[in-house]
């Protein structure tokens, strides 16, 4: 069990993780959750989610990357999913 401190870090490990190696994988997990999201920029639009922009979830209209926002989403999905 990770606890105090160390939970940061560990979520911080796993967003770089799964960014770095399972970029494709993880978009595929969220277009199943979702078909689109508002974007994190606050602009307004609704950003659809594809595994075109493995990249990262730019926002068309502001050119904002929504990837790390969910990225810390889909942490904690698994976390709780595996307790």
């Amino acid at each position: 069990m990770v606890e105090g401190e160390a939970v940061e870090q560990v979520k911080r490990d796993a967003k770089t993780h799964l960014k770095e190696n399972h970029a494709e994988g993880v978009v595929t997990n969220l277009k199943d959750r979702y078909t689109n999201v508002s974007c994190q920029n606050e602009c307004g639009y609704t950003v659809p989610i594809g595994v075109k922009n493995v990249a990262g979830i730019e926002c068309p209209d502001c050119g904002h990357d929504n990837f790390s926002p969910l990225l810390e989403q889909y942490v904690f999905w698994r976390i709780t999913e595996n307790k």
